[in-house]
């Protein structure tokens, strides 16, 4: 027994752990209470990892690699420098013999500016930058066995084109006058007052001019809008047909009488002018056409015309306006073509000469 009375057992108990237990029968320590460590300060470098420090033998590596690398492209491009040279050396010799041996290229361009003044150089205008290229137009004229000629035109059609869903267009150009340059000094836009029984909604509409025309080695595409009609004033090839070389204007009128547009690819114009426009009454074309190949031939061959209300257009003196035919006094004669089209298919063609 011991002095205060407690026994050694309650004595020891005392001194053991604390301990607590489960239902299961089973002990634990009780938890301890520990204090955790002081946050770390945040790294000055937003929270990203420090950058490995490259050692000096890879910078070495690195820098020999590089240098081999630029060497390499500076030797590619030295390489392909000579190449060219070699090539362009080629190109040249060969062109200038296909040139010395071209007799027949495109030359004189006449073509109608302002509602139809023109703008065009020539072999002889005393200019240079003529084109001598033997570019080809794309393309066939198909045949066309009818014979509707008469008066000054000389007109071929598909076989029975008067009783086929396009008769209409055999109706017109049975109507078709001869060109009468002196009778349409105004363009078929506005009323005429040489031709009293013209109606201007029988007529045609004054687009968007563009000259020069067809200035990318002279080929191009000839973009004729649907129910439009595209006026063309220069040396040409259209489908294999040539007009030019001879002093003479050439006038190209293509007619697309279809309902979507149509374009002729890969044709020919040589410094020339062109305009399109809509035709306003596809049963009465008749008007249309014989103005639009009058008045562009009076200003060809340097007959007075006028544009707007009150406003000369050519005055046929002291030179012509625009120097068709690269001729101060304009061109002796004009050459026309009228091609009448439904999309892709040639209906009828009408050719005529026009002269003062």
């Amino acid at each position: 027994m011991a002095k205060n009375g407690k026994s050694k057992s309650s004595e020891r108990k005392r001194k053991m752990p604390e301990e607590t237990g489960n239902r299961s029968g089973t002990r634990r320590r009780a938890a301890r209470t520990t204090q955790a460590p002081a946050p770390a300060a945040p790294p000055a470098n937003g929270g990203q990892p420090p950058a490995a420090q490259p050692q000096e033998g890879g910078n070495m590596q690195r820098s020999l690699l590089w240098i081999l690398v630029i060497l390499a492209a500076v030797a590619l491009a030295l390489a392909a420098f000579a190449v060219g040279l070699t090539l362009g050396d080629k190109d040249d010799s060969d062109g200038s013999s296909a040139t010395a041996s071209s007799s027949s290229s495109l030359s004189s361009a006449p073509g109608t500016t302002g509602g139809g003044a023109s703008s065009n150089n020539s072999a002889d205008n005393g200019q240079s930058g003529k084109n001598e290229s033997e570019s080809t137009s794309t393309g066939s004229f198909p045949t066309l066995p009818s014979d509707k000629s008469h008066g000054a035109w000389k007109i071929k059609t598909v076989a029975g084109l008067e009783t086929s869903g396009d008769r209409v267009v055999a109706e017109w150009l049975a109507r078709l006058k001869d060109p009468a340059p002196r009778l349409w000094k105004t363009y078929p836009n506005v009323p005429n007052p040489d031709v009293a029984d013209f109606n201007v909604a029988a007529g045609a509409e004054y687009g968007v001019a563009n000259v020069p025309f067809c200035q990318q080695d002279t080929r191009c595409d000839f973009v004729v809008p649907a129910w439009h009609y595209r006026l063309i004033t220069a040396d040409y090839e259209f489908l294999g047909h040539k007009c030019g070389g001879k002093g003479n204007g050439c006038l190209l009128l293509l007619i697309n009488v279809m309902d979507k547009s149509y374009t002729w690819r890969n044709q020919i114009a040589d410094n020339g002018f062109s305009v399109p426009g809509r035709y306003w009454d596809g049963d009465k074309l008749e008007w249309a056409v014989w103005g639009l190949v009058s008045h562009a031939s009076a200003n060809m061959l340097n007959l007075p015309t006028t544009g707007l209300v009150g406003q000369v257009l050519n005055a046929g003196t002291p030179g012509n306006a625009g120097a068709n035919c690269g001729n101060v006094n304009g061109c002796g004669s004009v050459e026309v073509m009228v091609v009448v089209h439904a999309g892709d298919r040639i209906l009828a063609t009408a050719e005529t000469t026009v002269s003062r």
